[in-house]
């Protein structure tokens, strides 16, 4: 039973998850407790491949756990209708380690994918809203083709924020990126964060790990340890 003390976003209870995409036999995790709050900033490490899309996967509601509990945002992920399951992952931005923005498509058009089924009321204030947010709203008629890959990082983002997410779920965000250009996205997401918005991070890189408020490793599908972020701790004057 859930204590509702604080304002739990992410609840995983005795959580197993199979590696169906290559062997039904093996499991990405098994037995996972793990308890994410809203506004968490938050790192994971240890999970590779086919395991960490497997669990990418069950944490954004598009795949059903094969054993245990996941409740997002008091959901029971595990029973809740498709329909329910396909709102409630609505309200997550995504950003993907390849990007997945489409060249020939302009910086509006590549915001706009993950509102397409939204109405057309207030979309396009929220596209706006969205890269001026980013510094990108000067880029909004020009295809990503032409865009620089930093352009292109912040293209990912605001399409991440445009539906107003509870939580962005972030693989490699700093992928393939100079170290001072890789440095605006963190800051970027930590301000997002700030302002109220999960974010869930899926990196081995220092860089990304040293801006997150937490480190949770993973180990053969077990958590091997679940720490605060030092220097994190430090930033924010927390002893």
């Amino acid at each position: 039973m859930i204590k509702q003390d604080r304002f739990i976003l992410i609840w995983m209870e005795d959580l197993s998850i199979k590696n169906n995409i290559i062997n039904n036999d093996e499991y990405t995790v098994r037995h996972l407790n793990l308890r994410i709050d809203a506004g968490e900033f938050v790192c994971i490490s240890g999970l590779f491949g086919i395991d960490k899309i497997s669990f990418i996967n069950t944490l954004s509601c598009l795949n059903r756990p094969d054993g245990g509990k996941y409740i997002y945002n008091y959901n029971d992920t595990t029973t809740v209708e498709k329909s329910k399951l396909d709102a409630v992952r609505s309200e997550i931005g995504f950003i993907f380690k390849n990007l997945n923005i489409i060249d020939d498509l302009t910086v509006y058009q590549n915001i706009e994918i993950p509102t397409r089924t939204s109405s057309a009321a207030g979309k396009s204030k929220e596209i706006v809203k969205a890269a001026e947010r980013l510094g990108v709203s000067d880029l909004l008629d020009t295809k990503v083709k032409r865009l620089a890959d930093i352009e292109k990082h912040k293209v990912s983002l605001a399409r991440a924020l445009v539906v107003n997410p509870s939580l962005i779920i972030a693989d490699e965000p700093a992928d393939a990126l100079r170290q001072e250009d890789a440095e605006t996205i963190l800051n970027e997401l930590k301000e997002i964060n700030k302002l109220g918005t999960a974010i869930v991070c899926f990196s081995q890189n220092a860089q990304v790990i040293e801006k997150a408020q937490r480190h949770i490793e993973f180990e053969k599908g077990c958590i091997k340890s679940d720490n605060a972020v030092k220097n994190c701790c430090i930033e924010e004057g927390v002893v």
